[in-house]
């Protein structure tokens, strides 16, 4: 059941923070133009119910705003446009005075303080994580034509598996890291926030090395195993350095490898969460989540288990019988309703609708 709002939340934005012709935050989205972009029409449903659920108010001096204060973008928006030591010291400001910070660290590594609450779409299965886990929204595919339940499963996975960095080729050359070492690191929340608070630079090249090992060896095992059909590409160059002709013709087959296979792998990045996987959902496709201590957003009454295939990394090795159980205990209707079920649960996590549970930790934070 949705949040049922008594009024509008109030909030307050530091107009000084706003950087222009930049998508702001989920609450802010009716700030900018609606989205024309057929896979990206689902923020303009956010955009028309906003205006009835929250009021914004402006300021430049944070002794003129009240109690809720939030940061007009997502964080790695303020690190692209090299203001992060701004944000940083305004984010101080603000806690100091008591008041509640609301901040979107997307897919950033982030870890909140005393007074704020953060929302995060990369995030840990642990007591000591503070973030509130939200979808990794970015594009609806659009429900693809249903296929029929193969008689061997077949799997899908284009993506990255090797990331060009010299530190990440010395780590490479230099250190072995046994299995185990891996899914420690990958799935550690202090690990990963504590890296990342003292050097972010190696921060990253270390991520993209637990994104390259635990990919490596999800595709390799998928490769193994002889009861799956697969279709696998690995990628090494980043997507942004491409031409445009490539970039169209990559995204293309991307999206042609998910309409076109039953399973796809969903396997964390250089975060503990993956894009993917919304994609996937927005098709009405099974993901196979390749899980790494990760949180996922709550569901209500449908749980991930009924439409997605969960593999723990330990088990990885095993990933050809985590799948094919899935695939047998479904009959031909069933595998239907598992694939309406992957595209239902999206749109049940769409912003416009996810957007009254964001509400309601904000209301309550302030009571």
């Amino acid at each position: 059941m949705l949040y049922q709002l008594k009024k509008p939340v109030e909030i307050w934005i530091n107009e000084d923070l706003l950087i222009p012709n930049v998508r702001e935050s989920p609450l802010l989205m009716h700030l900018s133009p609606p989205d024309t972009n057929p896979e990206l029409l689902f923020w303009n449903l956010l955009r028309d119910k906003l205006p009835e659920l929250v009021k914004i108010h402006r300021f430049t001096n944070l002794a003129d705003a009240g109690k809720i204060v939030v940061t007009p973008h997502v964080i790695s928006s303020y690190y692209a446009f090299k203001r992060e030591g701004e944000l940083y010291k305004f984010r101080s400001q603000v806690l100091a005075s008591k008041r509640t910070l609301v901040t979107f660290s997307n897919s950033m590594e982030y870890q909140p303080e005393q007074g704020e609450i953060v929302f995060a779409s990369s995030t840990y299965n642990s007591q000591q994580e503070k973030s509130i886990t939200i979808p990794q929204w970015l594009y609806d595919l659009g429900e693809k034509v249903a296929i029929p339940k193969p008689s061997i499963p077949t799997v899908s996975f284009i993506g990255h598996t090797e990331y060009q960095s010299r530190l990440h080729s010395l780590i490479l050359r230099h250190i072995n890291f046994s299995d185990s070492m891996i899914e420690w690191m990958a799935g550690s929340l202090f690990f990963n926030r504590q890296l990342f608070a003292i050097n972010r630079n190696l921060n990253m090249s270390l991520r993209r090395f637990i994104a390259r090992s635990v990919r490596k060896k999800t595709v390799n095992e998928v490769r193994k195993a002889k009861n799956l059909q697969a279709f696998l590409i690995e990628r090494s160059v980043e997507f942004f350095a491409l031409s445009a002709a490539e970039k169209m013709r990559q995204r293309a087959e991307y999206i042609e490898s998910i309409e076109n296979n039953a399973y796809i792998l969903v396997i964390r990045g250089d975060d503990n969460g993956c894009y993917q996987l919304w994609e996937v959902m927005s098709a009405g496709r099974i993901p196979v989540i390749i899980d790494t201590n990760r949180s996922l957003p709550d569901l209500g009454e449908m749980k991930w288990e009924d439409f997605c295939a969960i593999v723990p990394f330990s088990e990885v090795h095993r990933i050809g019988d985590y799948i094919q159980a899935f695939h047998d205990r479904l009959s031909d209707d069933d595998f239907a309703e598992v694939c309406r079920k992957s595209r239902a649960a999206f749109e049940q996590m769409l912003p416009h609708n996810f957007i009254f549970r964001i509400l309601e930790i904000i209301a309550n934070s302030s009571n």
